[in-house]
């Protein structure tokens, strides 16, 4: 009897232990979204496969600024009279999630798309493609 009851303790607790409420299954992934918030520093810039570098005295090409508003601050580093300027291009943004584009619009209606190839929490890579020319964007954030 002792042996019986024995067996049916060790397969009930058995049968609890194999459910399906395991943590990584309710983990919330983390959206494009989301993971894009932020400043991300241009590390390296890609014109149809030639690299682009940063001229001193700029540290780097700029960056680009995701708010959680949708709103996008490109800012781009240039060399005047031995200055480094930064200019600012604004745009609204929206993130398709499923084909991982990010599509975004300045006050021209002017619509950039970038595809995004690769992201974590602190890399990102943006190819925008318009006719024959591909334009990478390899950022750190």
């Amino acid at each position: 009897m002792k042996k019986n009851l024995l067996v049916g303790a060790t397969a009930f607790l058995a049968l609890l232990s194999c459910g399906e409420d395991r943590d990584e299954d309710n983990a919330q992934q983390t959206t494009i979204s989301q993971k894009i918030t932020g400043t991300w520093t241009i590390i390296n810039k890609e014109s149809n496969g030639m690299n682009i570098s940063a001229s001193l005295p700029c540290q780097n090409l700029g960056s680009f600024v995701f708010n959680s508003d949708q709103q996008l601050y490109k800012n781009y580093n240039s060399v005047v009279n031995n200055n480094c300027l930064t200019e600012t291009d604004n745009y609204t943004y929206s993130v398709d999630e499923n084909s991982k584009k990010i599509t975004t619009k300045n006050a021209q209606n002017d619509v950039l798309i970038y595809v995004v190839s690769k992201l974590s929490d602190n890399e990102l890579v943006l190819v925008n493609t318009e006719g024959s020319d591909t334009t990478k964007y390899t950022l750190s954030k």
